[in-house]
């Protein structure tokens, strides 16, 4: 079992930039709860509401994603595979186009979506 929750936050961190320090000020969020978060093997319990809450506004996404990842950090099954084409089945326009400009302001942070040139795609050669 691993501690999800933890390593999202990390890798969040991580693509920002941000040290532990920042993501508390950020967040609000004591040093000693972002150490459990993201120091843990599993989780000893789900964070406070508000600590979810926290997450979700300074990495702008649903909260919803921040609960099933503390979920799964604390060692119950709730984020099973799906494929790609079940995933977007499931999607809202609402949270595809929230996905959109959080990918958008996360490359324009970090600069990563300039990084690669664009790929133009030859129909001819499929």
């Amino acid at each position: 079992m691993i501690n999800s929750l933890g390593l999202f936050v990390q890798e969040q961190m991580s693509l920002l930039g941000w040290t532990r320090e920042v993501l508390s000020e950020r967040t609000g969020i004591d040093e000693w709860t972002l150490a459990t978060i993201l120091d843990s093997h599993v989780l000893p319990g789900s964070p406070d509401t508000d600590d979810i809450v926290a997450l979700a506004r300074a990495f702008s996404m649903p909260v919803r994603e921040i609960v099933l990842r503390s979920a799964e950090g604390c060692g119950l099954h709730v984020m099973a595979p799906l494929s790609p084409t079940e995933t977007l089945l499931l999607a809202s326009n609402d949270e595809l186009m929230r996905e959109v400009r959080r990918r958008l302001a996360l490359g324009a942070r970090t600069g990563g979506y300039l990084a690669a040139p664009a790929q133009h795609w030859d129909v001819e050669a499929v």
